[in-house]
């Protein structure tokens, strides 16, 4: 940037780096407005409609007197945590065989707003149900999850977005705009789920109103997407030719060919394996988000915490997550110059140790000691898309992202169901089970991570390099230097 650029021109330099942040930004706090919110009214909804139940129980459903009817919901809203996840997830995975590679040919802008439009009927459907008194919560599947997962949803956006930027960024600074777009959007954690607590408890007392306030987000981030993001971000994009059917150019199963080729075929120095490796740890990573439907419910039982109380430790633990990610990867990756793997490590290890405090945890403070350890755990994400982008070729990094981005967002089919099945089986026995759960996904992640940095400890090993070549040669055995 030159220096005797105006204030005004620098302004607009700057600006101009600004292009799928604002988009997260708003869709994440439409999100988090809503989080705990959503667990509420789920476990409302299970209590006045499933079990009819009167208002007098259910306003104070974590109140100890009501301790066996607790359970019967808890039950309840626990299967419906596992529909919802399958409902929610399946039609996401089977649009991103296609989407990744028709983004790489077409361009990142409409999988994104695909997506956005997916959950923001979602929204309004929510809306919907809260509005009628006789539905059960399992009509929440049926009308809002079952048809928003058809759309892409988080799986669209998240691998949209992510594409996106790795397109428009440099090798060098990938890593640091990937974290800082996880930041930015990650920041609507603490601000979110706190004035969404607020606004519930203490002015609006009102989950249409809620749900009608994050709709109304995520149209503003559809509305900035439209008129901001350029349809296409490289020269190897090129629109849609008038002569073909969009439906037919999108579902043509050479994209799902292209997808599992540019995951699966042979590249130098074990990238492959790094590639496969890479894929599963997000999976493993993402369990712990999961567990967070599970934990609510827990923290109702055991603790007899209410919506309030939730609300807070939330805001605490998204609070500190966020100041760990803006300052845990800029010093460890720029001042301390750790590599990737070693920080995921860091990352890994966190998460595992976090889980320790919330199964002995007796006491509030020793369960929030357990949400100072999970603060560092989210630098493992931002790290793992990182190295992905590099492993892959330019024209390939949609593809990869794409299952990356099932890993990160569509694991609840698995997960979900795992934590549903294992509270209801322990729940009278042993609650906190499912931390273990966690904590053993953790640790996969951690010997996986320690297993890429052992074999590929080289330096300049090409695991730490990026891509430039598409037609990279067959795997090899041992690691280049």
């Amino acid at each position: 940037m030159p220096s005797e650029w105006s204030f005004r021109s620098k302004i607009l330099y700057y600006l101009n780096f600004i292009t799928v942040e604002p988009t997260l930004y708003l869709y994440m706090m439409a999100f988090m407005i809503t989080t705990v919110l959503e667990n509420a009214f789920f476990v409302d909804k299970a209590c006045r409609v499933n079990h009819k139940f009167n208002s007098s129980v259910c306003d104070d459903i974590s109140n100890q007197k009501y301790s066996d009817l607790n359970k019967e919901v808890q039950i309840t809203v626990s299967n419906f945590n596992f529909m919802n996840d399958i409902a929610g997830h399946s039609g996401q995975i089977i649009l991103a065989l296609f989407m990744g590679a028709w983004s790489d040919k077409r361009g990142r802008k409409m999988p994104l707003l695909l997506g956005l439009v997916g959950k923001f009927y979602y929204s309004c459907m929510i809306v919907v149900n809260s509005l009628q008194p006789n539905w059960p919560v399992e009509y929440i599947v049926y009308t809002a999850t079952f048809p928003m997962a058809f759309t892409g949803a988080d799986v669209a956006i998240f691998a949209a977005a992510f594409s996106y930027l790795v397109d428009v960024s440099s090798s060098e600074n990938r890593t640091l705009r990937v974290t800082l777009l996880e930041v930015i959007y990650l920041s609507t954690m603490p601000t979110g789920i706190a004035l969404g607590s607020y606004l519930f408890r203490n002015v609006f007392k009102s989950y249409t109103i809620m749900f009608s306030i994050n709709a109304s987000l995520m149209f503003l981030s559809i509305l900035y997407t439209l008129l901001r993001l350029k349809w296409r971000t490289t020269d190897k994009q090129s629109p849609l030719p008038s002569t073909k059917n969009v439906l037919c150019d999108f579902f043509d199963y050479n994209h799902v060919v292209f997808t599992f080729r540019t995951i699966f075929k042979k590249r130098l120095a074990n990238r492959r394996r790094y590639l496969l490796i890479l894929i599963a740890m997000m999976g493993f990573y993402t369990f712990q988000r999961d567990e967070k439907n599970t934990c609510y419910l827990y923290l109702q039982n055991v603790f007899h915490w209410t919506f309030g109380q939730i609300s807070s430790f939330r805001t605490f633990q998204s609070a500190l997550q966020d100041i760990g990610l803006i300052t845990a990867i800029p010093l460890m990756s720029k001042i301390l110059g750790w590599k990737d793997t070693v920080i995921v490590m860091v990352g890994a290890f966190a998460h595992a140790t976090a889980r320790v405090f919330y199964i002995t945890a007796k006491t509030d403070t020793m369960f929030y000691m357990g949400g100072v350890f999970a603060a560092f755990g989210p630098i493992v994400a931002p790290v793992i898309r990182s190295m992905v982008s590099k492993i892959v070729a330019v024209t390939e990094k949609g593809a990869a992202l794409s299952i990356l981005s099932v890993a990160d967002n569509a694991i609840p089919i698995i997960s979900g169901v795992m934590y549903s099945k294992l509270y209801n089986y322990t729940l009278n026995t042993a609650p906190n089970a499912f931390f273990f759960l966690t904590m053993a996904t953790q640790f996969c992640v951690l010997t996986s991570i320690i297993y890429i940095q052992w074999t590929a400890k080289e330096t300049n090993n090409l695991i730490h390099l990026e891509e430039k070549d598409e037609n990279i040669g067959p795997e090899s055995e041992t690691i280049s230097p």
